[in-house]
């Protein structure tokens, strides 16, 4: 696979590893000479022993598909980031809140 696709994955050690990862795409069978296959070659009806060539719109819809899983995943894995300034001002004012109580009780036992 990597010389076919002319490198490795950015995402994983390998192409099998990354397969793995995606089942919803990719069969994984080590044992075989080629060991990875498209799960949406296996949709399609066999003409004869073998199975047709995806159409450049099926590989399309495949690829939007992939990229709108990979879009879905980086949002929800940055949505953490928009409660941070949230967290900051309750932390800023829970400081504060202590700050003044601290200074308001050394105020009063030092008093005679």
């Amino acid at each position: 696979m990597t010389k076919e696709l002319q490198g490795s994955p950015s995402s994983a050690a390998s192409w099998v590893e990354l397969a793995k990862e995606h089942r919803e795409f990719f069969k994984v069978n080590p044992q075989l000479q080629h060991s990875l296959s498209l799960m949406a070659r296996y949709v399609l009806p066999k003409e004869g022993d073998k199975r047709p060539p995806l159409s450049s719109n099926f590989a399309a819809a495949l690829l939007q598909t992939a990229i709108t899983l990979h879009d879905r995943q980086t949002t929800a894995a940055e949505q953490w980031k928009s409660f941070m300034p949230l967290w900051a001002a309750l932390i800023r004012g829970l400081l504060g809140t202590l700050s003044t109580l601290a200074t308001l009780w050394l105020k009063s036992g030092s008093r005679p």
